[in-house]
């Protein structure tokens, strides 16, 4: 008898440990839920801009007038 009450509190303490681990993960997603509920709320006020995007310029060609990739068979076997 003593045996299997040993075995039911490993099982609970076990069990105490996942249940702590789930708590901080909900915790951390809960956090990140209300950091954007927050963002949300400050798109949705009539003055909000959105912040334009600056878009890289594209790379230079390297001269040759080919594409980037796999040349054609055709080019290949001659």
């Amino acid at each position: 008898m003593a045996t299997a009450d040993l075995n039911k509190l490993q099982q609970i303490l076990a069990n105490a440990e996942e249940n702590q681990a789930v708590l901080g993960q909900i915790r951390k997603n809960m956090a990140k839920v209300a950091d954007l509920i927050a963002e949300i709320n400050t798109m949705l006020e009539p003055g909000f801009k959105p912040a334009t995007k600056e878009r890289k310029p594209r790379a230079a060609s390297t001269g040759t007038g080919k594409r980037p990739g796999r040349p054609r068979k055709s080019e290949a076997a001659a």
